[in-house]
């Protein structure tokens, strides 16, 4: 059962990484809100047999009232999530929070 949003793969095909992407993007916007999800990055991709993992990164807003920066340079904290997006379909079947690994 999956969480509604993705894309087609076309032609009865494998989704790409891109269009993988792009369904993380647009879940992104439709589950957390344009102005959280606003000056999302690509951090990385993986993959399983059957579904591309797909981890974005954005801005972290404490106060709902500060813009997000929007500088691809930005040194300011960000928040990852990785998004499940299945293969045969492009639908975004999960959203979990990516913790990092102390450096």
């Amino acid at each position: 059962m999956g969480l509604g949003v993705g894309v087609c793969g076309g032609d009865g095909g494998v989704v790409t990484i891109k269009q993988a992407v792009e369904s993380a993007l647009l879940f992104a916007v439709d589950m957390l809100g344009l102005e959280r999800a606003k000056g999302a990055r690509v951090e990385e991709v993986d993959s399983t047999a059957d579904a591309w993992l797909i981890t974005l990164s954005n801005s972290f807003v404490v106060n709902p009232d500060d813009p997000p920066t929007l500088s691809l340079w930005s040194t300011g904290k960000r928040e990852y999530k990785t998004y499940t997006v299945r293969k045969s379909d492009g639908e975004v079947t999960s959203m979990k929070i990516r913790d990092l690994a102390a450096v």
